[in-house]
């Protein structure tokens, strides 16, 4: 589960997997790594808030997550 950073730079963190997701308050997340290098991206045009923007990262990392774990 992520944590809300910064509501002014609307930022989840993620320490367990060292990345934060950053939404633009649109459509694009923007993922960086701890050292904050921009390492991935998705849309999703769905939000319209920062409570859904969450869920929407939260459903990314999971689903990221689980395809690396497949693949292993």
């Amino acid at each position: 589960m992520s944590k809300i950073k910064s509501e002014s730079r609307m930022l989840f963190e993620y320490p367990e997997h060292e990345i934060q997701i950053e939404w633009n308050g649109s459509a694009t997340y923007n993922v960086f790594s701890e050292g904050g290098e921009n390492v991935n991206c998705f849309t999703d045009y769905s939000a319209k808030n920062m409570k859904e923007a969450q869920v929407i990262a939260d459903e990314w990392l999971e689903e990221e997550l689980k395809e690396l774990i497949e693949g292993e």
